[in-house]
């Protein structure tokens, strides 16, 4: 079992799809790497192709279940990761319903993702790409990934 570290890029095959990620951080909350995870279509990737792409989004994602699959492969280690962070914020909120818009945001920075540093009824624009503030399980991230997500697509706002 690969045991990731801060700059590896990572190819998991799950579900007989292959999905490609940056890892940005130790693990943070509830056991999750924050990761760039790069948009794909499931489709297998050289080096060079995922390296060119440099679209995609920031996450909080446990990598548990997959590895415990086996199916992980350690691709390339970056040894500068800052182009891989779109954002240095977090955005949460306590809506979780479909179809529903969030009453109330928290934002916190990357370094400390315990104690938020605003909170408002409206979220500001400057936030809004801010990378969401929860641990994904990998099953999630996948379909996130396929679906081209972006955390200005967050369903509550």
């Amino acid at each position: 079992m690969i045991r990731q570290q801060i700059g590896d890029l990572l190819e998991f095959e799950y579900e007989g799809r292959f999905y490609y990620i940056v890892v940005l951080t130790k693990i943070v909350m509830f056991g999750g790497n924050i990761v760039f995870a790069h948009h794909t279509d499931g489709t297998r990737c050289l080096f060079a192709d995922v390296n060119l792409k440099r679209k995609g989004f920031n996450i909080c994602t446990d990598l548990l279940f997959p590895k415990r699959e086996g199916k992980v492969r350690r691709i390339h280690r970056y040894e500068d990761i800052s182009e891989f962070w779109m954002t240095k914020y977090a955005k949460g909120t306590n809506e979780y319903r479909r179809g529903h818009r969030a009453k109330e945001w928290y934002v916190y920075h990357i370094n400390d993702l315990r104690n938020h540093i605003g909170r408002f009824r409206r979220l500001p624009r400057k936030y809004r790409s801010a990378m969401d503030h929860a641990t994904f399980s990998f099953d999630r991230t996948a379909q996130l990934i396929l679906d081209k997500y972006t955390p200005d697509k967050n369903e509550h706002l």
